[in-house]
């Protein structure tokens, strides 16, 4: 997720949200640097263990560490799950979509609209993609998406000093 935020502000040539958001004035971030986007995306869900990276965590397999849960501690730990989800779903909306940018209505709409609309595609992808293995997720990580983030950064990079961003 580091490596996601690190191609932003190097794009925006700066880690201000708000001056990361600015600098999306034309075209988003989400368009022109969608290997930093989808790996950003990827990581939240992996690190909230969501859809396909909903792995058992303890010794019963059945159900993970929620397993041995019910009651308010099995809600506390879910809805840590969907909040986690939320935040990151709400960060990514000045990071990649330009933050409170659109027409017609209020800024704030329109955060809120990108949020809810990025939180639906992680919950769709929940239901839709089958689980990964942790080692195969880990495989996946460090030989295609970390090349791909490093190589998306060299590009942005070269875009910046040739004044292209």
């Amino acid at each position: 997720m580091s490596s996601a935020l690190i191609v932003v502000g190097v794009g925006a040539g700066s880690l201000n949200v708000i001056e990361i958001a600015a600098a999306q004035g034309t075209l988003w971030y989400a368009v022109s640097m969608p290997v930093a986007f989808l790996m950003f995306l990827i990581s939240a869900m992996a690190f909230a263990f969501w859809g396909p990276f909903s792995q058992a965590i303890a010794s019963d397999a059945a159900g993970g560490a929620a397993a041995q849960l019910s009651g308010v501690d099995r809600l506390v730990f879910l809805v840590g799950r969907y909040f986690m989800l939320t935040v990151a779903s709400a960060m990514a909306v000045p990071l990649f979509l330009g933050g409170d940018a659109g027409p017609l209505l209020p800024g704030w709409v329109w955060i809120l609209i990108k949020t809810v609309l990025l939180l639906a595609i992680m919950v769709w992808a929940r239901h839709r993609l089958p689980t990964i293995r942790i080692e195969r997720f880990t495989e996946l990580s460090w030989v295609i998406l970390m090349p791909l983030t490093l190589l998306q950064a060299l590009v942005v990079s070269i875009f910046v000093l040739v004044g292209w961003m």
